[in-house]
């Protein structure tokens, strides 16, 4: 059972630690000191439902529904591509992003929106919570369920707090690399904009099904 509570562990923190729009998006607030209990709570909470959709099954209809998945990813790259042309805007300002935020913090609600729509219109988080966690226990049983996603969703919760924390205790030391890291999240949402828009033009050259 502990063998089992581990490999979760280790399948998610593995899926969930490679670099992308969700994790920038929290380094950039945790910088930013901007209400990062509120963000990484809130992408803890989305693991949550979501490993829970693909553990418990309910995941297969997504997969097997083109039309939600690519209403899902061309939402995506609209706004993926927008707030990777922020960040590139924001490292040519002669006052970057991170210090405007500091000074003048986004609204509760502005960075609820904001941190459901960076986690839930990125495709990319249904294929690893949904499809991957859900794929590795088509076998198990039901308690062999519960012992496997309890373990990813531990470090679903240490790696979005810790990332959080992490970037806003070091935020002083960070901040003076603003320039930089405003191009590497841009780099990286331009790279998953992209990842999506080939995602969509081989989608649509398959013929969905008539009604």
């Amino acid at each position: 059972m502990i063998l089992l509570f581990f490999k979760g562990f280790l399948l998610s923190f593995s899926l969930i630690a490679a670099i992308g729009a969700q994790n920038a998006f929290i380094i950039k607030q945790g910088i930013s000191q901007n209400h990062i209990f509120i963000v990484s709570g809130i992408c803890f909470l989305c693991d949550v439902v979501l490993m829970g959709f693909g553990v418990f099954g309910i995941g297969e209809f997504f997969a097997k529904n083109p039309v939600i998945n690519l209403t899902i990813a061309i939402l995506g790259i609209l706004f993926i591509l927008y707030y990777g042309f922020l960040s590139l805007k924001s490292a040519f300002l002669s006052q970057s992003s991170f210090e405007i935020s500091q000074g003048n913090k986004l609204s509760l609600k502005k960075t609820i929106l904001l941190t459901l729509a960076v986690t839930l219109l990125n495709p990319h988080v249904y294929l690893d919570t949904v499809f991957v966690i859900g794929a590795a226990v088509l076998m198990f049983s039901f308690d062999e369920k519960i012992i496997f996603a309890s373990g990813a969703l531990v470090a679903s919760f240490l790696w979005f707090f810790g990332l959080g924390y992490g970037a806003l205790k070091l935020s002083q030391i960070l901040i003076k690399m603003t320039k930089t890291i405003d191009i590497l999240i841009a780099i990286i949402m331009f790279f998953i904009a992209f990842s999506l828009i080939r995602y969509v033009s081989l989608s649509s050259s398959i013929k969905l099904p008539i009604v």
